[in-house]
């Protein structure tokens, strides 16, 4: 995984415990409800990234009881209250029990907060994906950093933009076909985000205060 990319599981994942402790099945299917396609991580990437948020004491883990199986509620909040209730249910219990077994849940921690902060102001977004999904965790307390941030990259996408159409208009013969096509698209595509972008920092210039 890119670092970027690695930057940002740590602020979803961080994200999501400041709402409370989850265990780990409950941040991936949180992190793939909060936004879709923005935050698609495997089991392979989420459980290294929070050993490596609990070595940095940004996290706590404990464990607890759970049933071997819980039918799924629909929600996270109902999943998530189904949990409560067999996990005090096996505060209770004497004995081994073969309908429960052990969860790791995790637990944001005041350094997690503070790290938070560190990583969403420090964290690169190269890519249009990693752009918005950084945008989707900015709290109120960040708008300003990420008008500014929309800001720096309206001015990339508007150059590039016209680097491509630059080249469309000075080498519309020379090019070959397909090369001018990807062009083509390529310049759909900055014209998209360009709209998108700016669109964002009409909304964010009336909140942010002057």
């Amino acid at each position: 995984m890119k670092k970027g990319s690695s930057q940002l599981l740590d602020l979803a994942i961080l994200s999501l415990l400041k709402r409370g402790e989850l265990h780990g099945y409950q941040i991936r299917k949180s992190l793939a409800e909060m936004a879709g396609p923005l935050f698609q991580f495997s089991y392979g990437s989420l459980y290294p990234a929070l050993a490596r948020l609990e070595e940095r004491g940004a996290v706590v883990s404990s464990t607890a009881l759970f049933p071997n199986y819980i039918s799924s509620t629909g929600s996270l909040s109902g999943d998530l209250a189904t949990g409560s209730q067999w996990e005090h249910r096996g505060a209770i219990a004497t004995g081994y029990d073969r309908s429960l077994r052990t969860k790791r849940t995790y637990t944001l921690t005041d350094l997690g907060e503070k790290l938070f902060d560190q990583l969403f102001e420090n964290t690169q977004t190269v890519s249009e994906t990693d752009f918005m999904a950084w945008i989707y965790l900015a709290e109120e307390k960040k708008f300003a950093l990420v008008l500014e941030r929309a800001k720096e990259r309206l001015a990339k996408l508007e150059s590039a933009k016209r680097r491509t159409f630059g080249l469309l208009l000075n080498d519309s013969v020379s090019l070959a076909l397909p090369r001018r096509e990807t062009h083509r698209r390529l310049a759909d595509i900055y014209e998209a985000e360009i709209a998108f972008i700016k669109g964002l920092i009409e909304k964010l210039s009336g909140i942010v205060s002057p």
